[in-house]
This record gives structure tokens, sequence and C-alpha cells, in this order.
């Protein structure tokens, strides 16, 4: 049980424990042995309570240590704020030498009183573990006839940058998104991905309305967004459908489904594809009040845990205040 507070083996600087044992070792530098860690324990079915003994550990490790869920550290050197942050969530705190600080620049980027996920998606784009790309929009301008519906937009989203756009209805938001899956031409300006004026995959989330769907079971929908050359694809349409919670649907038509339901499936679909950009056309907006809020949270863990580059076109009040994303609001053809 307090293993944990045993000196570090030979070669490793990290080691974590749960109730069975030590489960997990690494002697990897920086912050790298706490995203190892967190990869384990994805596939790892924990026993009890996590503990820890770190070699080093500053706020940054702090909050990479939170989130993994420790209960218990051991830290040979610590700093003051990592002290604080883990005593702001309930860990209890072995060290054997504390410090001012830790000389690292992650210390100039994080603060003790950040929120936990906050810190971690600036931690893992720091530690460029991020899937999303660049996006960048520049003077964007478009017309319907003599209409013009957006006038010089710009837009910059950085790898892993996740916002909602809002504005009335009319305002352009869904003619940006067509514009950026490349299925409307600009009048003037240029859309750059990653550098590139080529659009990659991208995965498109859009409101389902009533009577539509595809005419296939959602082990079909999802499978045919899978990437050519997908080795276990039956694993991966699995692997997709459990993350959204509707592996319980896989052979059910997906136009039977109810709104939730099509919801959790047409994410899947998404995951699968691996797409780097996610486009979500008010996907909430004929859902009941229970399917948004489990959309809202499974929307929230996919932008801290994988971070795509994501736009979310949204009306939802509810969808806002769960999710707590800078929004933009497009008006008169610009971002505001």
């Amino acid at each position: 049980m307090d293993s944990y507070l045993s000196p570090l083996e030979e070669g490793d600087s990290l080691e974590l424990f749960d109730e069975s044992g030590l489960i997990f070792r690494s002697g990897g530098k920086w912050l790298h042995p706490l995203f190892e860690a967190e990869a384990f324990l994805k596939g790892y079915e924990v026993k009890g309570m996590l503990s820890v003994h770190d070699s080093i550990a500053g706020c940054a490790a702090a909050f990479l240590g939170v989130r993994l869920g420790v209960r218990h550290v051991n830290i040979d050197m610590i700093s003051d704020a990592a002290i604080e942050v883990y005593k702001r969530h309930g860990v209890e705190v072995h060290y054997t030498k504390r410090v001012e600080r830790i000389k690292c620049v992650t210390e100039t980027m994080i603060s003790p009183d950040m929120a936990v996920d906050e810190a971690y998606k600036a931690l893992r784009r720091k530690a460029g573990l991020t899937t999303g790309i660049p996006l960048r929009i520049d003077n964007l301008s478009f017309s319907y006839g003599s209409k013009k519906i957006l006038d010089g937009l710009s837009l910059y989203l950085e790898k892993g940058d996740a916002v909602l756009l809002e504005g009335e209805n009319g305002s352009g938001k869904t003619t940006l998104l067509r514009l950026i899956l490349g299925l409307e031409k600009a009048s003037s300006g240029q859309i750059l991905y990653d550098g590139s004026p080529v659009p990659p995959p991208i995965g498109y989330v859009k409101q389902f309305k009533e009577g539509q769907g595809f005419p296939f079971s959602c082990r079909e929908v999802v499978a045919l967004t899978l990437p050519g050359g997908t080795v276990d694809r039956d694993g991966e349409v699995e692997l997709a459908l459990r993350r959204t919670g509707a592996w319980h649907l896989a052979d059910r038509r997906f136009f039977s489904l109810s709104g939730g339901e099509k919801a959790r499936v047409d994410l899947a679909r998404v995951l699968a594809s691996k797409a780097k950009l996610l486009l979500l056309d008010e996907p909430t907006a004929s859902l009941d009040k229970e399917s948004r809020i489990r959309f809202a949270d499974m929307i929230s863990s996919l932008s801290t845990d994988e971070m795509p580059t994501m736009i979310l076109v949204n009306h939802d009040r509810l969808l806002s205040e769960a999710l707590s994303w800078p929004r933009l609001h497009l008006e008169g053809g610009r971002l505001a």
C-alpha cells in the first residue's frame, strides 16, 4: 500500500502504484512519464487508489498527476507551486526536498490557480500531443448573387483549439463551414489547412432533421468513414462506438434511432475517420435536454483528451455553458 514511499528503482524517474502494487514505471524525462502513464491507464483496470513516486514535480507535473486521479504522491524534489496544486485537489503529499520553483519552461506557462483541464490542454499542446491542425482564414468574402454573406472575414485557430461560432440566423455561419469543407468557393481570400490550400479529411456533424438518415446499420455508417488501409476495421468501429456510448446500437438501422442516439453514432463516425479538423453545425438543435447534456460531455472530453481543432456552430445556451469554449460572434460578414 505504501510502496510509493520507497526509493525509486535505479533508472526509474516515475513509478505508479495502485492497491495491487507497482503497475507502471518509466525512465523518461520532463513530463513524458506522466503522459505515458496516462496512455497506460486507458487500457488498465485500476484497483483502488493511485499513488505515484516521481523524481521531480513542478506545477505542470502536479496538474497532470491530479488529472490522472492520483491520490498520494511522493516527490524527490518538489516546488511550492506543485504542493499548492496537489493540496488544493486533495492529494496527500510526501517529499524529500522542497524548492521555490522548478526551472522549466512549462512553469512559466502554468499557474496553480488554473483549471485542471485548462492546464492539461496547454501542456498537451506544448508536448505536441494534439491531433488537430492549424486553420488560417484570411480576408474571406462570399456572396450569393448580389447579397454579400461574408465580408473580409479572418480567423486563426492553433492546432487543438475549439471555439463556439454564434450569430443570428442568416449571418453566414453554415456558409463559413461549407467554405471550410470546400463545398463552396470564396469570392476572395484564402483558407489554409496546416499551411496548405487543399482541404484535408474533415469531420462534419450537422443537425439531423426528422426522417433524415443513412439507409445502413450504425456499424456500417461508422465503417464508411474509416481511413483507407485500416487493418482492424471491426475493432476500429467498435472502439468509436464505445467511445460515444453507442456500441449497443451497432446493429440497429441508423434511420430508426432517436435524435440523441443518432448524434452519438454520428460522432462515432467522425471519430473513426481520424479527422484532425471537426466542424459541428448545431448538433444538439433537435435533441432533448438529457441528450444535449450527454453530447456536451462527449464533445468536452474529445476536445480535452485528443484536441482536434473544432468549430461548433451553436444557438444552444446549455451547450455554451457546459463547454466554456471561446465564443466568436458572426455579424455583418465578420467575426467579433
